[in-house]
């Protein structure tokens, strides 16, 4: 079956050629929307290699977790996490800040790190919209401590608001609300009622939208078969177009990067090769060079096929971070630098939306952890054809540092 949808793919080539691309600006641009890395010092920039290792075995985990098409943001939960390390004493902070990469002594490093990813990540192009927030609903009577909420507010920039959760209406109404403002209607509702038993619930949330540098001409957008993974064969509304792009093949997948705005962020796709699974690239991806693969591709021509598509995904993550190496903060805790009424968590998880048509890509994420209260812790062809007819992994990232905003399956169904 492998076989026969590489060759079908060619079969729809040749009886449908495809557009050329639609290119609206990008790299080249000048004046105030030139592109520009991020400028992070040598010790921040080792952060992001920890960062990106947080990121693939995240990514791996889930992928073997989840049977059907998932988004998800790595760069949402490490800031949630990042946060609740703010919280954390004692084992339970080292093994957050081992399950994030980094050593149980760095926390005041690490927040300079996300407070500068936060002033910085929005700012690198105005043709994107990125929008990270963070909040904190609190049940009224139930104080933090003053310098956790000083430190999540300087370094995460963190609504702190009091609530009254007895009252199930206002609170649902105020932490649905919030997520629903923050990601501008992808995600409006995480919660569907508000428990009297925690102490608060810290929220991140993350939302990403730009147009395409080379934009799919609508017309030539048609049915097209998708060959599931387990050789059934369905139908997607599939977006073409031929353009130089950034491409990159193994022996185990195709790559293409597909640049939005000013070039600082892109869209790379993964498609496995004959006799390969998605499973099989993210295995690969959690082993692999990040740096040495993501700066591989070569611009060449190539002849894209795409689909059109809207994924919705919702995760509890308890199970996948005590996996990861942080069971403590689920059971015999210590968040006692939060709060001497926090006692462990009770959930993690994550919403994750995103769209992508002709003209570019809309994604959000919303990661909510809820603290219960202590009441008693390869070679390039001249012309390349990248016909995504069957699953793949695809990464939202950030140019000069290789940050990982969304990741996702695409199975087609």
């Amino acid at each position: 079956m492998k076989h026969f949808y590489m060759l079908a793919a060619v079969a729809a080539l040749l009886i449908m050629p495809a557009a050329s691309c639609d290119k609206i600006g990008g790299q080249e641009d000048n004046g105030d929307n030139a592109y520009k890395p991020l400028e992070l010092t040598t010790k921040a920039s080792s952060y992001i290699q920890k960062g990106n290792t947080f990121t693939f075995d995240f990514i791996e985990r889930i992928n073997k977790e989840v049977k059907e098409d998932y988004v998800i943001s790595p760069l949402s939960m490490q800031f949630l996490l990042g946060m609740l390390l703010d919280g954390a004493n004692g084992e339970t902070a080292a093994q957050i800040a081992n399950v994030l990469g980094y050593g149980a002594g760095e926390v005041d490093e690490v927040n300079k790190f996300c407070l500068s990813m936060l002033e910085q990540l929005p700012e690198l192009d105005k043709k994107t919209t990125l929008n990270i927030a963070n909040a904190i609903f609190v049940d009224d009577g139930w104080p933090l401590n003053k310098s956790f909420v000083s430190t999540v507010g300087k370094y995460f920039k963190a609504e702190v608001s009091n609530l009254d959760f007895s009252d199930n209406a206002a609170s649902l109404k105020a932490i649905n609300g919030w997520s629903n403002t923050h990601t501008n209607g992808m995600i409006p509702k995480v919660l569907d009622e508000v428990d009297q038993r925690m102490l608060a619930y810290l929220m991140n949330a993350v939302y990403f939208k730009s147009q395409w540098v080379n934009q799919f001409p609508k017309e030539s957008t048609i049915d097209e078969a998708f060959f599931y993974e387990d050789g059934a064969m369905g139908k997607v509304k599939m977006m073409k177009m031929e353009c130089e792009l950034p491409y990159y093949e193994n022996d185990l997948f195709q790559l293409v990067s597909m640049p939005y705005g000013n070039g600082a962020f892109s869209m790379m796709v993964l498609l496995p090769k004959a006799e390969s699974y998605t499973a099989d690239i993210a295995a690969y991806l959690k082993k692999a060079d990040w740096n040495k693969l993501r700066n591989s591709p070569s611009e060449c021509k190539v002849d894209v096929w795409f689909p059109k598509f809207e994924s919705k995904f919702k995760i509890q993550l308890n199970d996948i971070l005590s996996a990861m190496g942080m069971p403590l903060a689920f059971g015999n805790a210590d968040f006692r630098a939060m709060s001497p009424y926090a006692d462990c968590l009770s959930f993690v998880q994550q919403d994750g939306a995103i769209k992508v048509d002709e003209e570019g890509s809309e994604a959000a994420a919303v990661s909510v952890a809820g603290m219960l209260k202590n009441t008693a812790v390869g070679d390039i062809p001249q012309v390349a054809f990248f016909h995504a007819d069957h699953p793949f992994i695809y990464l939202i990232t950030e140019a000069s540092t290789g940050t990982v905003l969304f990741a996702g399956r695409y199975s087609g169904k």
